[in-house]
């Protein structure tokens, strides 16, 4: 049960009056506080609603500009579409393409007479024909004009009487028409007579045409004159129904240029950024160029065009009817303040008049609660099983409780006043000297274990060290708690040792099955546990592999006698029977906790890292580190060790065979194999095995 000791009231009258006035100058402050708040509040959602006002009439205006012009673009399409759907063009166009690239014949034919009745002079006779339904239909359709090319991008049909040569643009555009199929839209460029968009429609071979290639065999590239269209779109944002300024931008990969119809200029708009799906959301941009003024704008994308229309509009005007609504909130916010105020000062002319609380009542209160806690604390502190010590900067013992003088042999009012040494002897004071500096100087808690011999025993503790601050938040040394742990060390290392007895007899009952495999367990365990250390991994990683190493040939118990011991390659059906080990092993290990990834280590170490070993075909890095580290150790102790069909191999054999065998085998491992072998340890290893293999 918790008791508080409650704050003393004792004082004069104007010790009163300084509290009372305390206590209304924070009122007065959290009501400043509540009515700048709840006006910021107001004020941001009064500006909130503004700009979310201003930003759905921008969006409104600029959808329906960029539905207009989607209209006017598909009756455009649709012309040409009907255009390269007559059967009379396509025909054209396929047998124009059956001539391949070089069309200098063609061209060169249609200036004389038809000389017989071969194919190229039929088409020859053709070509006026043609140019002719062209130049009808950019007389009705509204294009500035147009012509057709082969799928390499030649000229060999034009409503100009000398077609002006193909920019680069134009023949890329050309090529991804026909490599795609589908419709290309260039940027708009600007000419001296206005600002003209170009299309490339692909012409496909009709389909009872034999031998009908499914990319197209032509284009149609037509020019179109934009800067009317582009300028009724800009003014009709003068009607009514319009709000704000409008611009027409293009996408040109990831910049954006301004289509400026008036001017026929195109200007580049390098501080503008495309948002999502290829729009501008709705934001405070800068203005035209040279303007200073800051402008709210929204970018819509048109359909089936490169196009954005920006509508916009300056700040300052779209603000202006939250100026006045904004100052209204703020005299209203100044008037709930002063009437606050005025209530505040007659509550503290009728808190004045109380007089001060009985002192010897409230001193004779305190006293008993804080005897209460004094005893409490001393049931507490007698009860405790951990010692608790407290001791300074020096380590000198400042307090010390009931069972930290148990544990140490002494009474608790002899222990303050002696430090770390002269309690438990110098070797184990300077460790835990150690410990006292660190928590001091990271001015944080930490625990470590430590082994201690009290009393002529030896103990387990674990020992929990925090920084102890004084009144002024001053850290003047530190508190540490003593657990004894020594019984749950005793029964870890028990368990401990029964695990390896346990992992022993599996070790002697797997090598009775295989004579070949008497001591593979135990060496790929020394190996890969030293392997574990050259890499500089955790000791938890050594465990590991060093106690699946031990069980990794424990699925083998189940596999038949002859199967282990066939001198010869096996069947695909023995291998299959043989790869079946890991799933015993697996079954077997399923169902002890081994605390550690050991079945998983098991399961993987028969993996290789491009995916050929068995039984997940796991690849890379889906593959543990200790899973390759005993994939590696396995088949090095394999190699060098005899097998009933082949003698055992030399230790630089093993080694190249791992090396060349990169794909299937962690060349990281491999190579520490290597240095490992170099050091002294390894040698011994080495001759280990050289003297069984004798």
């Amino acid at each position: 049960m918790e008791q508080v000791i409650p704050q003393s009231k004792v004082g004069n009258k104007s010790a009163a009056y300084r509290r009372m006035g305390w206590f209304m100058a924070v009122i007065l402050v959290l009501v400043l506080c509540a009515a700048g708040s709840l006006a910021w509040f107001n004020i941001n959602m009064a500006e909130t609603s503004l700009k979310q006002d201003v930003e759905r009439r921008l969006q409104f205006t600029a959808q329906n500009k960029a539905n207009a012009l989607s209209l006017w673009f598909n009756s455009m399409q649709n012309q040409a579409n009907r255009l390269i759907s007559a059967d009379l063009f396509r025909l054209f166009a396929s047998e124009v393409n059956g001539l391949g690239n070089d069309l200098s014949p063609l061209l060169k034919a249609s200036g004389d007479s038809p000389s017989g009745n071969d194919d190229l002079s039929q088409l020859a006779s053709q070509l006026p024909l043609m140019k002719n339904l062209l130049q009808e239909f950019i007389s009705y359709s509204g294009f500035l004009r147009a012509r057709i090319t082969n799928a390499d991008a030649q000229t060999y049909l034009s409503t100009d009487v000398t077609p002006p040569a193909l920019s680069l643009e134009q023949q890329q555009g050309i090529r991804q028409a026909v490599e795609s199929g589908k419709l290309g839209i260039l940027p708009v460029r600007k000419t001296s007579n206005g600002l003209v968009l170009d299309l490339v429609v692909p012409i496909f071979a009709p389909q009872y045409v034999e031998n009908r290639s499914e990319k197209p065999v032509a284009t149609l590239l037509l020019s179109l004159m934009v800067s009317s269209r582009l300028g009724e779109t800009i003014d009709t944002a003068k009607g009514e129904n319009s709000f704000g300024v409008t611009h027409v931008f293009q996408i040109v990969g990831t910049k954006l240029q301004d289509l400026l119809p008036l001017s026929a200029d195109i200007q580049n708009l390098p501080d503008w950024q495309l948002g999502q799906s290829d729009s501008l959301p709705f934001g405070i941009r800068g203005g035209e160029a040279g303007s200073p003024d800051e402008v709210y704008s929204i970018g819509v994308k048109v359909p089936e065009l490169p196009w954005l229309v920006v509508q916009e509009v300056p700040v300052a005007a779209a603000l202006k009817p939250f100026l006045a609504q904004r100052n209204a909130i703020v005299i209203w916010a100044v008037i709930a303040v002063v009437v606050v105020l005025l209530a505040l000062l007659a509550v503290w002319w009728w808190l004045v008049g109380r007089n001060a609380r009985n002192v010897s009542a409230e001193l004779l209160q305190l006293y008993q609660i804080s005897n209460q806690q004094k005893q409490l604390l001393d049931g507490i502190n007698s009860a405790l099983v951990d010692g608790i010590v407290l001791t300074d900067k020096g380590g000198m013992v400042q307090y010390a409780n009931q069972a930290f003088a148990r544990m140490v042999g002494r009474s608790d009012e002899e222990l303050v006043g002696m430090d770390c040494a002269a309690i438990f002897g110098y070797d184990t004071a300077l460790r835990l000297y150690k410990q006292l500096d660190v928590a001091i100087q990271s001015e944080q808690s930490f625990m470590f274990k430590d082994v201690m011999w009290l009393q002529s025993k030896k103990y387990h503790y674990q020992i929990t060290c925090s920084p102890y601050r004084n009144e002024s938040g001053v850290i003047t040394g530190t508190v540490s708690v003593f657990r004894d742990i020594t019984q749950l060390v005793d029964a870890q290392e028990r368990n401990q040792r029964m695990v390896r007895q346990t992992i022993a007899a599996f070790m002697h009952a797997i090598e009775a099955v295989d004579p070949y495999l008497g001591g593979q367990s135990s060496y790929m365990a020394n190996l890969g546990g030293d392997l574990v250390k050259t890499l500089g991994l955790s000791e938890e990683d050594e465990s590991t592999v060093r106690t699946a190493a031990s069980l990794s040939q424990i699925g083998k118990m189940q596999l038949p006698r002859e199967l282990l011991t066939k001198p010869g390659a096996f069947t695909p059906e023995e291998r299959q029977a043989m790869e079946r080990h890991v799933e015993y092993a697996r079954e077997t290990l399923k169902n002890i906790n081994f605390e550690l990834p050991v079945v998983e280590a098991i399961s993987q170490m028969n993996e290789f890292m491009d995916g050929s070993g068995y039984p997940e075909k796991l690849h890379g890095d889906e593959i543990g580190i200790c899973g390759r580290i005993l994939s590696v150790a396995n088949t090095f102790c394999a190699l060098i060790r005899p097998r009933s069909y082949r003698n055992a191999k030399s230790v630089d054999v093993a080694l190249n065979i791992l090396e060349s065998e990169s794909a299937k085998y962690d060349q990281h491992v491999v190579h520490a194999l290597r240095e490992y072998l170099k050091t002294p340890a390894g040698e011994k290893f080495v001759r280990s095995l050289a003297d069984e293999n004798a």
